[in-house]
């Protein structure tokens, strides 16, 4: 067995130099991060602030630079919007919020990250946003070519950003989409064999950069030499079509094994993602 490079351990050229510039920490999605908190020789206190919103995920840039990102729960009324608010780390304050990111008037938890050349990536619903790491204004939007909810934002080595659209078992195959991240143009799509719910892992091996898709019945493996992806012999089954399992969730590189959650398909994202808009309805549940 080979020992899986750890995320903590080594910067990604595809992300600003931080310890956590991305959802989990890294492509890996290994959940881990160098330090130690000495929570025993301090006095433990809670800051608490309520915003009525889909909170998702946080991200670094430098020391005292925390990103939140996250959309609106908008299951029916007023249309829903992504957005990104760069906070002080301490009272949770905002110092910073991008406008109201259009999202195709899909509900649904996207992604952040802090890019190789200092920019704020987002991507909710079916649009992606680049955007200042200051003021988090608007450098450059993209609708994507998939008129669905996304989720999983990756950047790989060479800077390429990739994304997902999100189908259950029976609503066709998702499509991985490829952009450059100055301009977010569209360099390469894919479309799998199967839908896919969970997020995107990738690991980086002898300058190829593997992305993991769970799929609906296999774990999908797309191989990205010199910036063109190919999917790979490699595949490996979980479930079958109509089984009692679930789909399967984010994924996790570690100790040369792929690891997955098992709750992809519960009521509540079944009824989400067979309605279009993705989780719009007519009235409030």
């Amino acid at each position: 067995m080979t020992n899986t490079s750890l995320d903590r351990n080594e910067s990604h050229p595809g992300y600003w130099d931080s310890p956590w510039p991305v959802e989990c920490g890294g492509n890996r999605r290994q959940k881990a991060s160098s330090g130690r908190l000495d929570a025993h020789e301090g006095t433990p206190s809670v800051t608490l602030v309520e915003n009525q919103r889909w909170n998702v995920m946080t991200v670094r840039r430098d020391p005292g630079e925390w990103y939140l990102g996250g959309t609106m729960p908008a299951f029916s009324g007023p249309p829903p919007f992504g957005w990104v608010q760069r906070y002080d780390p301490t009272t949770l304050k905002s110092r910073a919020e991008s406008p109201h990111l259009p999202c195709g008037d899909h509900v649904w938890c996207g992604a952040i990250l802090v890019h190789a050349d200092g920019s704020v990536m987002s991507v909710n619903g079916s649009f992606l946003h680049r955007l200042d790491p200051d003021d988090l204004s608007v450098i450059c939007e993209r609708e994507l070519p998939v008129d669905r909810a996304h989720n999983g934002l990756l950047a790989l080595s060479d800077g390429t950003l990739v994304t997902k659209d999100l189908r259950l078992e029976g609503q066709g195959g998702t499509t991985l989409t490829f952009l450059e991240p100055n301009n977010l143009e569209v360099t390469e799509t894919i479309v799998l064999p199967e839908g896919s719910m969970g997020r995107i892992a990738a690991d980086l091996i002898d300058g190829v950069d593997s992305v993991y898709v769970p799929g609906t019945e296999h774990i999908w493996k797309i191989d990205v030499t010199q910036g063109k992806p190919e999917i790979a012999d490699w595949k490996c089954r979980y479930r079958n079509q109509g089984s009692n399992s679930g789909l399967a969730w984010d994924s996790c590189i570690s100790d040369d094994h792929l690891w997955i959650m098992d709750c992809g398909d519960i009521e509540g994202v079944r009824a989400i993602h067979h309605t279009l808009p993705n989780g719009r309805f007519e009235e409030a549940a």
